[in-house]
């Protein structure tokens, strides 16, 4: 890290090095490594060499605390840089790095101090949700609510967040007190379109208005064409991969649908009620069938009605021409009630659907038996249909699933790759 003398040439034209003037030189109290420092209304340097965070503004220099090396920033940001921003030209001065924390999460953002030539000073917010945010320094006439942050003018910036955070550790100069290991409240709201934030520490407070920008807008700021290009890429990867999420989407609903449509088709073949009870537990309906491949389709609609916390269950097979006997489903007719945390509740099925295949042409018979059934149950009425020329719904319903699970993970990839 260098914080002496400020300057960095802009990207690869060949521009001429920009430079900000040193305020004061200065010594750390600790090493004896010499400082620089640029802005009048900086309250901390970060030694380059101890890493000792020396406070400033009285007649003698102090150590607030010691430091530790920083990880490499998100971003390709470094001190002494210089951004060609539309407020005018301003140089990286310092960085911090926070953590936040609440019941289930902690995260990290960093914050770049931006500084003119002119004394204005921005900071440069970026984590990976939020991307870059542009803060600038703003009044708080009146104290922060619980709800809402005021804006003055009677405008307020409703509240999304509350969490308490601290500093990991810095670097550069900084326009605060500050040392790792310090803690702060943090309020964050938004409106109109920009978002404010405000920072409490146990000593001041302080509130910033932030725009949002681009990766590329910064890159370009910078003069950082690689970088550019970089984000570029990503974006590029991002589109593609959120286009075909939306497309897996628009999949899943067409498969939906048509899970719907082709729940009522097929032709009609028979219709039967049979009776079933614990004395003549089984009944059975002869009907003609074609060996054509296409699936026959069977409908159970339970017509009347178990008692309260009861259940039934019927078992359905068919007889070929040639006397070989296939199982086709089993179904639980069943009526439960009961109480939980969330009060009563009611749960009944009394229908059920199954398919099979014709191997061979002509009259097959269809039974039905009464399987286990609590003792209260000793006699049902079940509605009995056959269809034909069925397109069964099943796969649909798989399809729509796959392709909606599919969709959300691609906007998912697409987005953490726009946030890189």
């Amino acid at each position: 890290m260098s914080v002496q003398p400020l300057q960095t040439s802009v990207g690869s034209g060949g521009a001429a090095p920009a430079k900000l003037p040193v305020l004061k030189a200065i010594t750390c109290p600790k090493c004896g490594a010499s400082l620089s420092q640029f802005m009048p209304t900086a309250q901390t340097l970060v030694c380059p060499s101890c890493r000792s965070h020396v406070a400033l503004g009285a007649e003698e220099l102090s150590i607030l605390g010691a430091g530790r090396q920083l990880p490499p920033p998100p971003a390709p940001i470094q001190l002494g840089q210089r951004l060609k921003l539309p407020d005018g030209t301003f140089f990286v001065l310092g960085r911090v790095l926070y953590e936040g924390r609440d019941d289930e999460d902690t995260w990290r953002w960093t914050e770049w101090l931006l500084g003119s030539a002119d004394g204005r000073l921005f900071w440069l917010s970026y984590d990976k949700e939020a991307g870059f945010v542009l803060f600038r320094k703003m009044r708080l006439r009146e104290p922060v609510q619980q709800r809402f942050i005021p804006l003055g003018d009677g405008q307020k910036a409703p509240i999304n967040e509350r969490y308490p955070a601290n500093i990991i550790g810095a670097e550069g100069e900084l326009t605060f007190r500050a040392k790792a290991g310090d803690k702060l409240a943090m309020v964050e709201g938004a409106a109109h379109g920009k978002k404010y934030s405000v920072q409490q520490t146990s000593s001041e407070i302080e509130a910033y208005e932030g725009t949002p920008i681009s990766g590329k807008a910064i890159a370009e700021a910078l003069g950082d064409a690689t970088w550019a290009k970089r984000l570029e890429a990503q974006e590029g990867r991002a589109a593609l991969f959120s286009s075909i999420g939306l497309f897996a989407f628009v999949f899943a609903a067409i498969a939906l649908v048509m899970f719907v449509v082709t729940n009522s088709s097929g032709d009609l073949l028979t219709k039967q009620v049979l009776n079933l009870s614990t004395a003549q537990r089984e009944a059975r309906f002869p009907i003609n069938l074609e060996a054509n491949g296409r699936p026959i389709q069977v409908k159970l609609w339970l017509q009347s009605g178990i008692p309260v916390n009861t259940y039934a269950e019927v078992e359905v097979n068919v007889t070929a021409p040639n006397e070989i006997e296939t199982f086709i489903f089993e179904k639980e007719f069943y009526y439960e009630t009961g109480r939980d945390e969330d009060g009563p509740w009611t749960e009944r099925d009394y229908f059920g659907d199954a398919a099979f295949t014709v191997a061979l042409s002509g009259e097959h018979n269809i039974e039905l038996m009464l399987g286990e059934a609590s003792p209260s149950v000793s006699n049902i009425t079940v509605e009995v249909s056959l269809y034909r020329n069925v397109i069964l719904p099943v796969p649909f319903l798989i399809y729509a699933a796959i392709a909606g699970t599919g969709g959300f993970l691609l906007v998912i990839i697409g987005a953490a790759q726009k946030s890189k």
